[in-house]
């Protein structure tokens, strides 16, 4: 009797990444999750699972995705900065700095140690000098080509909402980007300022 032969980590890997950049987030899931029974200690399986949760507006799933990645390779720096990024986009923006910490350690000509500058006195309102942190990071930043898109979004929506905080925004998006947001990166809806950013990188699969 012939028998469907049995798929290994790699064959199941390579068709979530497939099912995944076909937009089917639940079957992508499902195989993520089965590419982690055969290879549980799979850091970059564990944060393509977290970007693929996130899209689809699972934002404690994604979270703890990210988070088994980082217990897993704490070195992981791309990792690091995601996680940090959803919970930026959620609001928590304490959270976030203290995730991205270690990330302040690289480098000066470190592109996620920039965003991080960026991102930091964003925070605080601080939008010159983000602005001044987001440029230098996009021109060193050769590593991950579609983040530099989601930074200038970012840089023309500081620009953009001067007289409008855009923490007040985040806060007012109530944590998890909506499906309009999820499909256009939320350049639609004016509450999804900086929760756009998270979709749009994360639909990129920039570790695809």
């Amino acid at each position: 009797m012939n028998t469907a032969p049995t798929l290994g980590f790699d064959d199941i890997l390579q068709e979530a990444l497939r099912v995944s950049q076909a937009n089917d987030g639940p079957a992508a899931i499902s195989l993520f999750q089965q590419a982690l029974t055969l290879n549980p200690g799979s850091a970059t399986t564990y944060c393509l699972l977290g970007a693929e949760y996130i899209t689809l507006g699972q934002v404690a799933e994604s979270e703890a995705a990210y988070a088994n990645a980082l217990v897993l390779a704490p070195q992981f720096h791309v990792a690091r900065f995601q996680l940090g990024l959803l919970q930026f986009t959620s609001a928590r923006v304490a959270v976030a700095l203290l995730t991205w910490q270690p990330l302040l350690d690289l480098q000066d000509d470190n592109a996620l140690k920039l965003f991080v500058m960026g991102f930091a006195h964003m925070a605080q309102d601080d939008f010159e000098v983000a602005i001044n942190y987001f440029e230098r990071g996009i021109m060193l930043n050769t590593d991950i080509p579609p983040l530099n898109t989601d930074i200038q979004r970012v840089i023309a929506d500081i620009k953009g909402l001067e007289d409008k905080p855009l923490l007040t925004t985040a806060n007012q998006a109530n944590a998890t980007p909506t499906p309009a947001a999820v499909e256009d990166g939320g350049q639609n809806e004016e509450d999804a300022n900086v929760h756009f950013l998270l979709s749009n990188y994360q639909q990129q699969g920039p570790l695809h």
